[in-house]
């Protein structure tokens, strides 16, 4: 886990803020104007209409690397230094994983819809290594949905970041460069032993998803990031690690806006709305949308008003995401009209 940092800037000026809200902007374009019609959103309509709106399709590490000046790489180094690990070599997030076929395709499910005990984890690492230790393989459960794996030759190979792949086809996202191919297989060989795994079976049994895979990402050495803000306010342990590395003060997201300091800059990231609009969920994406209206955007709408915060850049990420930013002059601008979400698409 990062170390936490009380964010506080006692400057006073009315601050900025980057709201990044992964799976606001529905992922399936064609359908996002059904899924999201007639929403009583009247403070984010307000927003979108008043505020300036620019179109721009990036999956949230695109965002990332963006916001950040430098692609997210080197992230699960950083985790293996924050805890501790000794190791040679490189190092990857070996995330345990679900992958369920589904007609020609095999999409990929995570930790968010898997209950994973600590001793499971250990179990089906303890296998793991028992399989590849003699090719200098080694994985370690640093925590119960989150493993990393050392590997003592160069990975010769370039992996997608699990943001970008739940819900998705995993066929558009397997390891590509020289080395691609090996891990593939190297991967085929791993899940063929994870479906023989007695733990495994046991989770099937009383009903959980079983964990038939990892998902390999993370490599690298860390890029020479640069902070978008001064804090970011983030429940993403891998944007934590990357915040951390860049100088920025860490800390939680508060669960509503009044647990938002307004004394300093910052970045806050919101997944209230993530895994509904991976997994397709759309009665959950829409009840959690209109929590966001009460809870966030119509405070924000007031705080912006006001003068509170100065500027306000909103970003969906997505095939259908775009990059909102409004000041509070905009939002006086009575010639301008609200924008259903519904219209984005």
């Amino acid at each position: 886990m990062v170390k936490m940092a009380r964010i506080r800037n006692p400057s006073g000026k009315n601050m900025k803020l980057i709201l990044l809200l992964p799976g606001l902007a529905w992922l399936d374009a064609h359908d996002g104007g059904e899924v999201s019609k007639a929403l009583p959103l009247p403070a984010l309509q307000q927003m979108l209409g008043k505020g300036r709106l620019e179109r721009k399709e990036r999956g949230l590490s695109a965002c990332v690397e963006q916001l950040w000046g430098a692609p997210p790489a080197g992230l699960a180094a950083l985790a293996a230094e924050q805890a501790g690990l000794a190791g040679d070599g490189e190092w990857l997030f070996a995330d345990p994983v679900h992958l369920r076929v589904d007609r020609d395709r095999a999409l990929l499910a995570d930790v968010g819809v898997m209950q994973i005990s600590l001793d499971e984890a250990r179990g089906l690492t303890d296998a793991l290594n028992r399989h590849f230790g003699e090719d200098g393989l080694a994985f370690h459960p640093q925590q119960a949905g989150r493993w990393l794996l050392n590997a003592p030759k160069p990975l010769t190979a370039r992996f997608d970041p699990l943001w970008d792949v739940v819900g998705e086809d995993i066929n558009r996202h397997l390891p590509q460069g020289e080395g691609g191919l090996a891990w593939s297989r190297m991967l085929n060989e791993l899940q063929m032993l994870l479906y023989t795994q007695p733990l495994n079976d046991a989770r099937e049994m009383r009903g959980d998803l079983p964990v038939n895979s990892v998902w390999l990402w993370g490599e690298g050495a860390p890029a020479p990031w640069k902070a978008p803000a001064p804090a970011l306010l983030a429940d993403d342990e891998s944007l934590q690690l990357l915040a951390a590395r860049s100088g920025m003060a860490v800390d939680a997201a508060p669960f509503a806006f009044d647990g938002l300091p307004l004394d300093g800059d910052c970045l806050l990231m919101l997944d209230a709305l993530q895994a509904a609009a991976q997994y397709r969920d759309a009665w959950g994406w829409r009840e959690a949308l209109q929590r966001l209206e009460q809870d966030w955007f119509a405070p924000l709408q007031g705080a912006v008003r006001q003068g509170k915060i100065s500027e306000l850049t909103l970003i969906a990420t997505g095939p259908a995401g775009f990059e909102l930013t409004l000041k509070p002059a905009d939002l006086w601008k009575f010639w301008k009209r609200a924008l259903p979400l519904a219209a984005l698409y």
